[in-house]
């Protein structure tokens, strides 16, 4: 994302059969000195085949962690221990650690270890991170398999996720992504004196150079003091190979770049992407086949669920359900369905995050659950609480392949929350939605997209 750009995913041990750590930096101002602390995040992946468990099945790692200045000399040092068992009970993400520390102005390199206590075995892996000698611009780009908002149902993270603000992201110091409908999330933080309008640019290069995927520029809005941009890109279309995401910042005359690595893996699609429809649909009966066609309403246009036998025997369900996700299925050669997959992995998170249980309300039922299934998780969101008369309410922007938004407006036990204004041909719009959004929130919506959100659609 800008212009002054510091790899420090440059230390990164690729191999499976390695310990891997990633370092990504942010930036605290302190009025105290100049420049500020640097705070650094430190990623880990342990390797699958160290741990060997003990004769109950048990294992304990140690893990050791060292901050070593430029002069040999260590400025923090920290150990801990980590129980888990082999086979991993809770998968890849048994593998994964975090730890945050905070330097000054320098260069340092950060060594980590960890011995398995039964086998006496030792991995260890270090990289290099230069904190701030100047204010930056913005942090690093930190890079994800996905990340999510924290919905009030959803406050604490679980294995393998960490929280950063508002978000909840995924512990990834190596990004591997794949299948037909992968995308690549990220995020990082910019430090501007002044509130600005900037223009955003994703783009992904291959290990050639060449640009394979580019996304804007885009109209975005800087925050004075710390901001936080932060989106997904859809990758799902690029060949086997390791890419780098490239963000570029035009604020003004300015131009700010980051980058971080990532690799598509078409083999990481998840298990039950790997079904065919028939094995999918083949596991269910009964009332799991009406709950898997009844979210369908969601995505579905004109006629495609007329001819849904509502009566029917469980084989022509099965066979109605068959039919339609092979209609949709974009890489109809593989053995599994990734758009099946995808989609009902999302009724599970509209479910969720998008419920309204006091209307009685699935989140799929919902305005916001229907867009989320059709778009996916918005790039970029302005979302607001209630404030004396102004009701809470969120916006959601989208920028790929079409720039769609949404306006979300609270209304309460009157019906929670529901779409008011859109650009989307799809969407019924709501004619007094100036009113329910009150000037003020009126003003705020088109600060964050423009006058055009006032003419008519």
């Amino acid at each position: 994302m800008f212009a002054a750009l510091i790899g420090l995913s440059a230390g990164i041990m690729a191999a499976d059969t390695a310990l891997v750590v990633r370092a990504v930096r942010f930036y605290r101002a302190d009025p105290r000195q100049s420049p500020g602390q640097t705070q650094v995040t430190a990623l880990i992946r342990l390797p699958p085949q160290l741990p060997q468990a003990g004769p109950t099945g048990e294992v304990s790692l140690i893990i050791a962690v060292r901050v070593v200045e430029a002069d040999g000399d260590t400025l923090y040092q920290q150990g801990w221990r980590k129980r888990t068992a082999v086979p991993f009970p809770r998968g890849a993400a048994d593998r994964l650690d975090l730890l945050r520390f905070t330097i000054g102005a320098g260069s340092y390199r950060l060594e980590v270890s960890a011995e398995d206590s039964v086998s006496g075995r030792r991995v260890a892996a270090s990289v290099p991170v230069d904190a701030y000698s100047e204010p930056p611009p913005a942090s690093d780009l930190m890079v994800s398999p996905w990340l999510r908002p924290v919905a009030t149902v959803d406050t604490i993270p679980q294995p393998g996720e960490f929280r950063r603000g508002g978000l909840i992201v995924a512990i990834a110091p190596d990004v591997v992504v794949g299948g037909a409908t992968a995308s690549v999330a990220y995020l990082f933080e910019t430090y501007a004196g002044t509130a600005a309008e900037a223009n955003l640019t994703m783009s992904v290069i291959d290990e050639a150079g060449v640009s394979r995927k580019r996304v804007g520029p885009t109209p975005v809005a800087v925050a004075a003091g710390i901001g936080l941009l932060t989106g997904q890109l859809e990758v799902g279309d690029l060949s086997a190979g390791h890419y780098r995401l490239v963000a570029s910042l035009a604020i003004g005359e300015q131009v700010i770049e980051r980058d971080a690595r990532f690799e598509v893996d078409p083999t990481v699609a998840s298990a039950p992407a790997a079904l065919s429809d028939l094995a999918f649909f083949g596991g269910l009966g009964g009332g799991a086949l009406d709950q898997a066609f009844a979210p369908l309403a969601a995505i579905a246009a004109g006629g495609d669920l007329s001819g849904w036998p509502v009566l029917g025997s469980d084989q022509n369900k099965r066979e109605f359900l068959e039919r339609f996700w092979r209609a949709r299925d974009g890489s109809p050669r593989s053995t599994g369905n990734e758009r099946r997959a995808q989609f009902y992995d999302g009724v599970i998170y509209a479910n969720a995050f998008y419920a309204e249980p006091l209307l009685g309300l699935a989140g799929w039922q919902t305005s916001r659950g229907r867009v989320f299934l059709r778009q996916g998780l918005p790039p970029q969101v302005l979302r607001r609480p209630r404030r004396g008369s102004v009701p809470a309410y969120e916006v959601w922007r989208y920028f790929e392949p079409v720039g769609w938004f949404y306006v979300f407006v609270d209304r309460g036990l009157q019906g929670g929350y529901v779409l008011v204004r859109s650009n989307d041909p799809r969407e019924t719009k709501e004619a007094r939605w100036q009113e329910l959004l009150t000037p003020t929130g009126v003003r705020e919506v088109v600060g964050f997209l423009g006058r055009s959100v006032l003419a008519e659609q």
